[in-house]
């Protein structure tokens, strides 16, 4: 596993821009939540609070705004990846970047937890169309905005501009076997807001 810390050079060898292929494959998994997106995000806010209860404090007691405003910003993401130039792209995910940190103090550690459980959200959602390649397809589009997003963040610590930076290592979760499973019965232990 990479620190951000040794990330600087990395870059070059790093996390890309995912290829037209890989895009395309997110594009049709989206397809699985087409008539209900925010469905996606009640998903991921399952994983992500049963995999790290201790995030759940940055997030407002009713989730409803946040699982819309999530699922607007990941489609719209995904919707504008394969444009030819992404620099107003990358300059956005960094100013959220940016945003988060300094806002709701989001640690560049969180953005594991946050990919872990989005590709188990994908993987709950997608049934029989899920598979390793759609996983490694989610990973590798979940890593180049986390990589912006990142970039963002550490910006905002040492006061330069959020485009100015070299693009550090986003922090690789262990991916489980359960991750490549068929999906498991959610639980909801913070549904109530607590």
């Amino acid at each position: 596993m990479s620190h951000p810390q040794d990330a600087g050079a990395s870059f070059a060898a790093g996390v890309r821009r995912p290829s037209p292929a890989v895009i395309a494959a997110v594009r049709v998994s989206c397809l699985a939540v087409a008539d209900r997106p925010v469905r996606l995000a009640e998903v991921f806010y399952a994983h992500l609070f049963e995999m790290a209860p201790q995030l759940r404090a940055m997030f407002p007691p009713d989730l409803t705004g946040q699982m819309q405003k999530m699922s607007d910003s990941l489609l719209n993401v995904i919707g504008k990846l394969d444009t030819a130039d992404t620099t107003a792209l990358e300059a956005g995910l960094r100013r959220l970047g940016a945003d988060h940190r300094i806002r709701f103090r989001v640690e560049v550690e969180h953005y594991g937890y946050i990919g872990h459980a989005l590709t188990r959200a994908v993987r709950d959602l997608s049934g029989p169309g899920y598979s390793s390649s759609l996983s490694s397809s989610w990973i590798s589009v979940y890593q180049w905005v986390a990589m912006q997003m990142i970039a963002g963040a550490e910006a905002a610590d040492s006061g330069a501009s959020a485009t100015d930076r070299s693009l550090p290592a986003v922090p690789q979760p262990r991916w489980s076997r359960e991750d490549e499973s068929a999906a498991s019965p959610l639980r909801h232990p913070h549904r109530a807001g607590n």
